[in-house]
């Protein structure tokens, strides 16, 4: 009867908060993580040149080591030496060095991170919000890796756009992808890749738009289309006196047009294609 009373006792109390409490202990801790930030790629990703990892052995702090990928694809650890890291995963490297750490540490657990990856980068030039490298840490298509740049900017020429894959360059039009649904477009990147993606020239508007201000200039733009595209005229413009001046090395000439004739039924006066830099000013009409 002591016994139940005193175990009871014990219970109670410890219900109340008044007993210490005991950290549970399983029956294999597992080893800690590596000090400092690390990148999770999936787990299929392989080591490559220029990669940074992270190497612990459980319960042996010394030998905790920050690796840099070598160009022959080798790392130089304590106890060990140098060892191959560039083709492993993660998982098959912290093997081998289980088996090799095994030789003079009783029951060595070896824990491998990736810190930083930089053997796989893609290059974006021009036409995104974020234009630089990007490391590819697992497979993108064009359009998930153009979405990470930051996007295509409102000026980028994007029926001009290319992929530079060694020798080869690769043509990329977005209005097909984007627009048109051509999947075909939307091309898997791989290590290494340049991805072009030009800016485009632009036409101003000056006047009596309704968002004056650059387009960009596309393959098929005229005075009326750009006009159009700027919200149309405001109720005090004077459409029989939009003025294209157009400058050419040290020549300026400026064009003047009456939309109006364009506009007409009769279709006698045809649209004029706008080049790079026009700019259009739009007058106020006379009162």
């Amino acid at each position: 009867m002591d016994f139940v009373l005193r175990t009871l006792l014990l219970v109670g109390l410890g219900v109340l908060g008044l007993l210490p409490s005991v950290p549970s202990v399983s029956a294999q801790t597992p080893p800690p993580s590596p000090s400092g930030s690390a990148q999770t790629p999936p787990p299929s990703y392989r080591i490559g040149v220029d990669d940074v990892l992270a190497v612990s052995v459980w319960d042996n702090k010394e030998l905790d080591e920050t690796a840099f990928v070598r160009p022959d694809g080798k790392i130089s650890l304590p106890l060990i030496g140098e060892i191959q890291a560039a083709g492993l995963t993660v998982t098959e490297l912290a093997s081998q060095l289980n088996d090799l750490y095994g030789k003079t540490v009783k029951g060595a657990q070896a824990t491998v991170l990736i810190k930083s990856i930089n053997s796989r980068p893609v290059f974006f030039l021009g036409g995104v919000g974020k234009p630089g490298p990007m490391q590819l840490t697992q497979d993108l298509t064009l359009l998930q890796a153009v979405s990470m740049a930051g996007g295509l900017i409102p000026t980028a020429d994007i029926e001009s756009a290319f992929i530079l894959r060694g020798d080869q360059r690769i043509a990329v039009d977005f209005v097909k992808l984007i627009q048109k649904g051509d999947v075909s477009q939307n091309i898997k990147l791989m290590p290494r890749d340049t991805i072009v993606i030009p800016i485009a020239d632009v036409v101003y508007l000056q006047g009596e738009v309704k968002t004056p201000g650059q387009l960009k200039l596309t393959k098929d733009l005229t005075l009326v289309k750009a006009i159009a595209q700027a919200g149309g005229f405001t109720p005090l413009a004077a459409p029989r006196r939009v003025d294209i001046v157009r400058i050419q090395g040290d020549k300026k000439e400026t064009i003047r047009v009456n939309v109006n004739d364009i506009m007409s039924d009769s279709g006698s006066v045809q649209d004029i294609p706008l080049q790079a830099n026009d700019i259009i000013v739009v007058p106020q009409r006379l009162f």
